[in-house]
């Protein structure tokens, strides 16, 4: 059901930029494997409690690329490409951007048209921890999400779970 892409996309763009990391032999890639649930309800499309997961891998080189492959009940497969610290990229409904917040820290960002979206993951040594944020802009009073066709009106959707770990 694309409708329910709302906030998966939302997750999935955001994450798709989040570059999960975990230290490889020759310290030369960092990778991560994530996932999360969620649930949204949307006035436009009209949709109630609509149950969304994604799962998928996080890679970043030390060419300062990123790349993350995704799977989503949503959208299916997707694979989106980044350059740390470069300006956002445009996105389907918006723009993406990666910032690199510490020597341990990376955060996505997804802006929409009435919210962003922050994501942080945090890798230190055989731990990864993931945090999700959804933040209105100012007079702002639905969350709008890509769903593959176009943008989602929809509430504050609720993650229920998420997780990441270095692989």
């Amino acid at each position: 059901m694309k409708i329910t892409t709302i906030y998966l996309a939302a997750a999935v763009a955001a994450s798709a930029l989040m570059m999960p990391v975990s230290g490889e032999a020759a310290g030369t890639v960092l990778r991560a494997k994530f996932s999360f649930d969620g649930i949204a309800s949307c006035e436009s499309p009209p949709v109630q409690n609509f149950p969304i997961h994604g799962e998928g891998t996080g890679v970043l080189s030390v060419d300062r690329t990123a790349t993350l492959d995704m799977d989503s009940t949503v959208e299916g497969k997707v694979t989106l490409n980044a350059k740390l610290g470069g300006a956002p990229m445009e996105a389907p409904g918006g723009s993406a951007s990666l910032h690199v917040l510490g020597r341990h820290t990376l955060r996505a960002v997804r802006d929409y048209p009435n919210n962003i979206i922050v994501i942080n993951m945090t890798v230190r040594g055989s731990t990864c921890s993931m945090t999700m944020e959804n933040r209105l802009k100012p007079g702002k009073r639905q969350y709008t999400f890509y769903n593959g066709s176009g943008l989602s009106y929809c509430s504050r959707p609720q993650i229920t779970h998420s997780e990441c770990s270095p692989y």
